[in-house]
């Protein structure tokens, strides 16, 4: 199955401590043979963004920190990166989505993961709420990705259809 990693999964390599997360869920998700990871090049961006952010609070988060952690995920061959422009769907996705979610970054890499995978994991249940109970975009998202699935949290559920 090709699973995209939505960057809350990600935050702990910059040192940000992310609740429902087990500390290890992302080193025992990549031991998994069976699948391929891929993450959004939006992700690197959010992840500098938050990193940057937190620099400038009373945080024990250092600028180093940002640059190991995406260094990390950058050479990581278990890891493969999506860009946004790969599919001409993935703007066209993601301008829908945009009608029912405010974040544009959280629809882009959303339409990313319909366009180029099988399955998002992420923290998000409200998007998945608000796509399934939003009948337009869910046909769309179907048309293009029939089989695409959600998976929430700390992984412990079976990921979530759009059927």
């Amino acid at each position: 199955m090709k699973i995209l990693i939505d960057t809350s999964y990600f935050l702990r390599l910059i040192k940000v401590e992310v609740e429902g997360i087990p500390q290890d869920l992302l080193i025992n998700l990549l031991e998994k043979n069976s699948h391929e990871f891929y993450y959004s090049e939006l992700s690197i961006f959010e992840l500098t963004a938050k990193g940057l952010k937190l620099t400038i609070q009373d945080t024990n988060i250092l600028v180093q920190d940002i640059r190991i952690g995406i260094d990390s995920i950058i050479n990581d061959n278990r890891l493969i990166t999506i860009s946004y422009t790969n599919n001409p769907y993935i703007i066209e996705i993601a301008a829908e989505l945009r009608n029912i979610h405010k974040d544009t970054i959280d629809c882009l890499i959303i339409a990313s993961a319909i366009c180029e995978s099988d399955c998002i994991i992420t923290m998000d249940y409200d998007f998945y709420e608000k796509v399934i109970q939003h009948k337009i975009i869910k046909e769309k998202m179907l048309e293009i990705n029939n089989n695409f699935k959600f998976w929430f949290n700390d992984l412990s559920e079976e990921p979530k259809s759009l059927k």
